[in-house]
C-alpha cells in the first residue's frame, strides 16, 4: 500500500489534474501460492478455478486524482495449481455491437468459463475472436488488453 500511496502522491504533484492511472498490483509467494494484491480502480480480475470465474475483491481508487479520499485495500487469495489469473481492461466489456449493445461483464464471465479448458494461447485467441464477432462492423473505441497466467 505504501508504494501505491507514494505513486499516487507523485502523480498528484506532477499530473495535469485530468489524467489518472488504474492498476492491479499483486505479489505471489511461489511456495505457498498466496497472492497479496491491491486494486487501484482497475477492473476486478478473475481467478478461473476449473470452469468457474471468481472475481477478486478489494477496494481502491485510481491513482492521480484524489488526495484526502484516496483509499486502497490490501487483499489476499490462495492460488492453486491449475488456477488462471485473468486481468483485463474495460475495453473488453465495453465492446459495442452494431445495435449499440455492450458486450458487458456477464458475457465476458460466460466466455471465460466456456474457454477455461483451452490452452492459454488458444483461450486468448478465441476470446478476442468472439469479441470481434460480437462487434461486427461497429467501431472500436477503447483498447482491449488481456493477460491470463496459469499457476503451475
Amino acid at each position: 500500500l505504501a508504494v501505491l500511496s507514494n505513486v499516487n502522491q507523485l502523480l498528484l504533484e506532477l499530473g495535469d489534474g485530468e489524467s489518472f492511472v488504474t492498476l492491479f498490483y499483486g505479489v505471489v509467494e511461489r511456495g505457498s501460492g498466496r497472492m497479496i494484491y491491491t486494486r487501484a480502480g482497475h477492473e476486478r480480475p478473475f481467478v478461473l478455478r476449473g470452469r468457474v470465474a471468481q472475481p477478486l475483491g478489494g477496494l481502491g481508487t485510481p491513482l492521480g486524482i484524489l488526495d484526502d479520499e484516496f483509499r486502497l485495500t490490501e487483499e489476499e487469495v490462495l492460488l492453486a495449481p491449475g488456477d488462471r489469473l485473468v486481468l483485463y481492461t474495460d475495453g473488453l466489456t465495453d465492446v459495442t455491437a452494431s445495435d449499440g449493445d455492450l458486450f458487458g461483464l456477464d458475457r465476458l464471465v460466460a466466455l471465460l468459463e466456456a474457454l477455461a479448458s483451452q490452452p492459454l494461447e488458444r483461450m486468448g485467441e478465441a476470446l478476442f475472436a468472439s469479441l470481434l464477432e460480437y462487434q461486427g462492423e461497429a467501431e472500436q473505441f477503447d483498447d482491449m488488453s488481456l493477460l491470463v497466467v496459469e499457476v503451475g
